[in-house]
């Protein structure tokens, strides 16, 4: 019987060693490696709008939408061998994209989710870990799918921006992530803060809790002039798992909750939604 107890012993005290140690944590592409990634994304959002113009008859001036969309996309990332700079190629593939779109209860057509399945980004990483993207090669697909997947693509490369001192369990950073809303030919700038608090470490695996808040320019103009006044709250939690030793985000969940008032001369605009989205990558060395 001693045996084992000396056996769990030793885990234990390696387990709480590990607990204190310090990681910096870096977050790259490694070469000669394979990741395939998929991604779910739900939401479920509610828009009334008020008072579209004295004009129009009474039962346009107020309307209601309610949505649910859920999309799934998966690719792979294979990456190459290194050069004598250190720079090695990479070329990620869409393997699946769809999409299902429900608007007041009526399921709205999704031509377009095959359409980007096998589109390929092909570039190059250099030694630092930054993603160039030199080729985008589409099959089939409308103007506004291709720019959504083109613009994913383009951001690939950014991922976590972990600090770069060591992070201890218990301690936190913060990032980022500003992205436009397009309203009548005009956007919006709107950014969420990502906090990201280190809660254990178990082996080579690195477990986060995450806190979100949305932060929006509330002035704006629309390309007639007219002011736009935005109001909006927005927070939301999650969790990652973190692959210590490949350098990446293995998986994350994350929901987050929305309201927002926009109003823009006689018409008013209330947005609810909560977004659900989640994530898995498997790696493996080529």
């Amino acid at each position: 019987m001693r045996k084992p107890i000396f056996v769990a012993l030793i885990l234990l005290a390696a387990t709480a060693a590990n607990a204190q140690k310090a990681i910096t944590f870096k977050s790259r592409l490694l070469p000669k490696h394979t990741y395939t990634i998929e991604g779910i994304t739900d939401i479920d959002s509610r828009i009334i709008t008020l008072g579209q113009g004295n004009a129009m008859p009474k039962n346009q001036q107020a309307r209601k939408f309610e949505n649910k969309a859920n999309v799934v996309i998966s690719c792979t990332v294979a990456t190459g061998t290194p050069d004598a700079r250190g720079a090695f190629p990479f070329i990620i593939t869409i393997n699946n994209f769809s999409t299902k779109n429900i608007v007041n209860g009526a399921e709205q057509p999704g031509a377009q989710n095959n359409a980007v399945k096998g589109a390929r980004s092909q570039g190059t990483i250099t030694a630092d870990g930054k993603m160039h993207t030199e080729t985008i090669t589409f099959v089939s697909a409308d103007e506004k799918t291709r720019n959504a997947i083109l613009g994913m693509l383009n951001k690939f490369g950014d991922q976590i921006q972990f600090p770069a001192r060591p992070v201890r369990v218990g301690e936190s950073f913060t990032q980022e992530k500003p992205f436009n809303l397009a309203n009548g030919g005009k956007s919006i700038d709107i950014k969420t803060i990502v906090t990201y608090t280190l809660k254990s470490i178990k082996g080579y695996l690195a477990y986060f809790d995450t806190k979100e808040v949305i932060v929006v320019n509330a002035n704006a103009a629309h390309k007639t002039g007219r002011k736009i006044d935005v109001k909006t709250s927005g927070t939301g939690k999650g969790t990652m798992i973190y692959d210590i030793n490949n350098n990446f985000a293995v998986a994350k969940n994350d929901k987050l909750n929305t309201k927002m008032n926009m109003t823009m001369g006689t018409t008013n605009m209330d947005v609810e939604a909560a977004t659900i989205v989640s994530y898995k990558a498997k790696i493996s060395a080529n």
